[in-house]
């Protein structure tokens, strides 16, 4: 788990996250894993060689069993130069089939036992069901690819999704410019500008207290709405990115659960005329110098 964030806008596309991930560690034969917390991994890349005009970010499965995210971003790219591909969209597309394979390799044995329990319903048991959802929170999650290739001038992001009951790669759905998107763990950021998330949102419909329509309950919430301008000066969008990743990492820090978001913010751009930039990037030594002072 994460918080990962891309906001496209005309000017350019801006990525964000923290550097926290969850490792999934497998448990024996049917029984459920464990995760252990990761504060210093890398989540946004950039795509292929410095002075690229591609980035990306991801979330979700803190990592493939078979080789490295960096790898395969690396690997992806130089295909993407060999086949001389043209659009951006073509890109995302390679991505997302280099990824499926991987993914498919490496948790094969798991997803019979996924589709049995799905396709069980309402059948399953409280254990099937929990069973269930772990699996399907554990090995869900996706990727925002964005930035300019080829000869246009024009930035863009598409949204990759995946989880273990797809039956073929996932396909890249284009994001509309002046629109943040948050991943991850976007449910403090939906309470801050929309008023409600919307786990909340289906538990007060389904709640027997609720009484009134969809709509009724939508005019409610929409009334706390804070909004954000479309289409924000790339600088406006940093800072939007970097205040709603710090936002969540302290509110998760002093909340109940577990501490899936935290360790440095990172931020990279891509301009309609500069490519791949930090804004935020920690240094390799980043894990062994936190914490270590010169007293004065």
């Amino acid at each position: 788990m994460t918080i990962a964030a891309c906001y496209p806008s005309s000017e350019g596309i801006v990525f964000g996250s923290d550097s926290t991930a969850t490792m999934f560690v497998r448990g024996r034969g049917n029984q459920l894993g464990s995760e252990h917390y990761y504060t210093f991994c890398q989540k946004v890349f950039e795509f292929g060689e410095q002075g690229s005009s591609v980035g990306m970010v991801m979330w979700g499965l803190g990592a493939l069993s078979s080789l490295s995210y960096r790898t395969l971003v690396s690997e992806t790219a130089d295909t993407a130069r060999k086949r001389n591909i043209s659009l951006l969209e073509d890109v995302a597309k390679l991505w997302a089939e280099k990824f499926w394979v991987e993914y498919v390799q490496s948790f094969q044995e798991l997803f019979p036992r996924i589709k049995e329990l799905e396709e069980k319903n309402e059948s399953r048991t409280t254990e099937e069901n929990n069973e269930l959802q772990y699996w399907k929170m554990n090995l869900s999650g996706g990727f925002c690819l964005g930035g300019r290739w080829g000869e246009s001038r024009r930035p863009a992001a598409f949204e990759i999704l995946y989880n273990p009951l797809l039956d073929s790669e996932p396909k890249p759905k284009l994001l509309v410019n002046g629109n943040p998107r948050f991943w991850g763990c976007p449910n403090l950021i939906d309470r801050l500008a929309l008023g409600i998330d919307p786990g909340l949102f289906r538990a007060i419909l389904e709640s027997d207290k609720w009484i009134g329509s969809h709509e009724d309950l939508f005019e409610l919430i929409s009334r706390g709405v804070l909004g954000v301008p479309q289409d924000l000066p790339i600088r406006e969008a940093i800072d939007l990115v970097y205040a709603k990743i710090y936002t969540t990492i302290k509110t998760m820090k002093f909340s109940h659960l577990s501490p899936v978001c935290g360790g440095p913010i990172e931020i990279a751009v891509i301009t309609s005329d500069r490519p791949f930039r930090w804004v935020c990037h920690k240094s390799l030594c980043e894990a062994i110098t936190e914490g270590n002072y010169l007293e004065g």
